[in-house]
């Protein structure tokens, strides 16, 4: 693999997306064709094999092995029954490998609400046209246009209802949930944007936002596009989970995306089934809940996310971890997988799949084998032919192999 090492970005570029600046960085990598359609493929095989998982786990009633509560089943059935009305809006897969001859493994599926909208479907972009590489027609990356088709086909059932757009109030949360509510209003469906501490639930009128006394209803909501994951939910915030579950058992219509059986997806729990039951998906590492006998392999909490509490475990001793909060989950072990590695940085690929199409690829880099929501995205090119040899890019480029 190769690399365009630019200059940093100019900061007027990044106050013209509203984008922080620090931290960021500027590098494009090359791939080639086959390198981008093998992440791809990757992704839609890797979905199907989980989606067909899932409707195992949700028919066989065995949705507590993986994390699920209880009082979360029956929507999570109905929802997946209905998966028509209730579509899976988007998630993330990780992947190690897939460069420089590398098997493509997937290390987790970030089902719920991923990071790394806003990079990879503007930034990544912005930053390859402005050196002129054409992203257009070679950049594997069509999140933005995935999103908006994704709510051309939800616009029918919602055209006029109120739609609401939700997060924490946190500054990478307000960029990817706003990079959606965009892609929604370029479909025609608009809505509200608020975050998560000023929605609520009323019993008798749904779901619904509040004033600054926190008692007067002013909007009533049948759609919520909702960046605050279930899992989050589940373990700190059980009484809006319980009351957000109850208003869809109450309101069929209510429609929440990501859709609660998103949470399946999400557990890493399902992962060491994933290898059992689909033996033959060369993307599947072996897994288990407890240690693997005789191998490397990595320990990750079931709910775990930004690259928290996970553990490398090599040569009988820890060679590499973590801190974070979530300690006091249920864990699982994972045999290690091979990142990609120009010597002093290691790569992992992210491939974004919405309504089940896979539209968007970027890549983290780090300097530990852990990659984190700390460590910096890399925009990527797919080559084409004499990417190499343009004089203007030619005192850029770094060979990586």
């Amino acid at each position: 693999m190769d690399l365009f090492r630019f200059p940093p970005f100019p900061d007027s570029l990044y106050d013209a997306l509203g984008y922080p600046k620090e931290g960021k960085c500027s590098d494009i990598l090359i791939i080639s064709r086959e390198e981008a359609d093998a992440y791809y493929a990757a992704a839609e095989r890797c979905f199907r094999d989980v989606d067909s998982a899932a409707e195992y786990f949700i028919g066989s009633r065995r949705l507590d092995e993986l994390g699920i509560p209880d009082y979360a089943v029956p929507v999570i059935e109905r929802t997946y029954r209905e998966y028509m009305r209730h579509p899976h809006m988007l998630g993330r897969f990780d992947f190690a490998g897939g460069l420089d001859g590398l098997p493509i493994k997937l290390l987790e599926f970030n089902a719920d609400t991923p990071f790394s909208i806003f990079e990879v479907s503007s930034l990544q972009y912005a930053l390859a046209k402005h050196h002129e590489l054409d992203p257009d027609h070679f950049q594997y990356n069509s999140l933005f246009e995935q999103l908006r088709d994704f709510f051309l086909d939800l616009l029918p059932a919602h055209a006029g209802r109120g739609v609401l757009f939700t997060n924490a109030a946190d500054g990478e949360d307000d960029l990817n949930t706003l990079i959606i509510k965009d892609a929604a209003e370029h479909a025609g469906l608009t809505g509200t944007y608020l975050h998560w501490t000023d929605v609520c639930i009323d019993r008798e009128r749904g779901l619904c936002s509040v004033d600054k006394s926190g008692t007067y209803i002013e909007k009533i909501f049948h759609l919520m596009i909702k960046m605050v994951p279930w899992d989050l939910l589940f373990l700190e915030d059980e009484h809006m989970a319980r009351e957000l579950l109850r208003s869809m058992e109450r309101d069929p219509g209510l429609v929440v995306c990501n859709p609660p059986y998103a949470a399946v997806y999400q557990s890493k729990a399902l992962l060491p089934f994933l290898r059992r039951i689909f033996p033959l998906n060369p993307h599947f590492l072996p897994a288990d809940t407890a240690p693997l006998p005789g191998v490397d392999q990595v320990s990750k909490p079931i709910w775990g996310r930004e690259g928290r509490n996970i553990t490398f475990w090599e040569n009988g001793g820890t060679t590499a971890a973590t801190d974070g909060f979530y300690a006091q989950q249920p864990f699982i072990y994972q045999q290690k997988a091979e990142l990609a590695c120009d010597g002093t940085h290691y790569y992992q690929a992210g491939v974004f799949i919405s309504a089940e199409v896979p539209c968007g690829l970027g890549f983290r880099r780090g300097t530990s084998r852990i990659i984190t929501t700390d460590d910096a995205m890399v925009g990527h090119i797919v080559d084409h032919g004499d990417i190499r040899n343009r004089p203007a890019l030619r005192r850029y480029l770094i060979s990586l192999n």
